[in-house]
C-alpha cells in the first residue's frame, strides 16, 4: 500500500529567505523524527508481517517531505512539495504514521504562513483543514 501526498501553498507575495529558512528547517525535522519513529518501529512491523524483512531500513519505505525548488513552482505558488509514502509492500499502519508525521508538518507550516491559501491532497482528495482547532484532519 502507498499514497502520495502532495501540498501548495499560494499568496500575493513570495516568501522571504526567513519563511523560507524556517520552512527547510520543518521539513527537516520532520524527516529526522520520522525517520527515528519508522527505525524503532521496525522490528515490531517485521515480526508482523506489517513490511518485508528485506525493507530494513526508513528510507526504503518512506521519503522525507521533498520541498520543490523554487525555479520548479507554478505562478502564485510560493510553497510546493510531494511525499511518497511507505513502500507498495507495506501494511496500513506504515503508512498511517507517516501520513500522521507529515500531516502534523503541513499544520505547523500552514500557521507559519497564516495569509496563504493552501491545498493539500492524499492521492486524489483534499485534506480537510480544521478551522477551529488550525490542523488538518484525518478521516
Amino acid at each position: 500500500m502507498g499514497v502520495l501526498l502532495h501540498y501548495s501553498a499560494t499568496r500575493g507575495r513570495a516568501l522571504t529567505a526567513g519563511e523560507r529558512a524556517r520552512l527547510a528547517a520543518l521539513a527537516e525535522r520532520t524527516w529526522q523524527a520520522l525517520r527515528d519513529d519508522l527505525r524503532g518501529r521496525l522490528p515490531d512491523w517485521h515480526a508482523r508481517a506489517q513490511v518485508p524483512p528485506s525493507l530494513d531500513r526508513p528510507e526504503l519505505i518512506a521519503e522525507g517531505p521533498r520541498l520543490y525548488p523554487e525555479d520548479s513552482l507554478e505562478p502564485g505558488e510560493i510553497l510546493a512539495g510531494a511525499s511518497k509514502v511507505s513502500h507498495s509492500g507495506c501494511g496500513e499502519e506504515p503508512v498511517i504514521v507517516q501520513v500522521e508525521h507529515l500531516v502534523a508538518m503541513l499544520t505547523l507550516m500552514r500557521r507559519a504562513l497564516p495569509d496563504a491559501v493552501w491545498r493539500v491532497r492524499v492521492d486524489d482528495h483534499d485534506l480537510p483543514w480544521n478551522a477551529r482547532a488550525q490542523c488538518y484532519e484525518l478521516d
